[in-house]
């Protein structure tokens, strides 16, 4: 199949993927909620190179597809054609796994102002970006401690584990 047509059926196998009931409760039991943390819904499936969720989708002509995890929560919250139109999602919270969609957390954003941002932020002492794990680091070790204790829904429970910190981090910018 060539490209184009990949990526078509890509696109609409994204929109039964939304609009399945069964697949996105799929993607929401790869989540975890800690009411007491800053970003209140937490990525503990598959993580990308860049620290990233990913949530398989399925196979077109016996390709894998794949989503960002926070992609597909943008269009389970917004609809396939409103994530068409946005260039990039930012987490504005720093935070890679984090899966709430709206203001100070993944919205929509630009590459100029999510460069722009990082670069503002990336210095900031105790700062997500700082971490010397690096974003693939610190999203598979939070990662992690969300599968080993799936029960984490505070931040005692998540200082239990060691990541309260992490948890617990405040946005630069509000």
């Amino acid at each position: 199949m060539p490209r184009a047509g990949l990526a078509e059926a890509g696109r609409d196998l994204l929109r039964a993927a939304v609009a399945d009931e069964a697949t996105a409760a799929r993607f929401h039991a790869h989540t975890v909620h800690v009411p007491s943390a800053y970003c209140t819904v937490w990525w503990r499936g598959a993580v990308s190179g860049r620290g990233h969720g990913r949530f398989w989708l399925g196979q077109v002509a016996g390709r894998d597809v794949v989503v960002i995890a926070h992609r597909f929560a943008y269009a389970l919250a917004h609809g396939v054609d409103a994530l068409e139109q946005v260039p990039l999602l930012g987490h504005r919270c720093d935070n890679p796994l984090c899966q709430v969609v709206g203001p100070r957390h993944v919205e929509p954003s630009t590459a100029w102002r999510n460069r722009h941002e990082w670069v503002m932020r990336r210095a900031t002492v105790g700062g997500a970006l700082r971490d010397s794990r690096g974003a693939r680091g610190r999203a598979r070790a939070i990662r992690d401690a969300l599968r080993q204790d799936p029960s984490i829904d505070s931040l005692e429970a998540a200082a239990r584990v060691g990541l309260a910190a992490d948890l617990d981090q405040l946005p630069l910018w509000e």
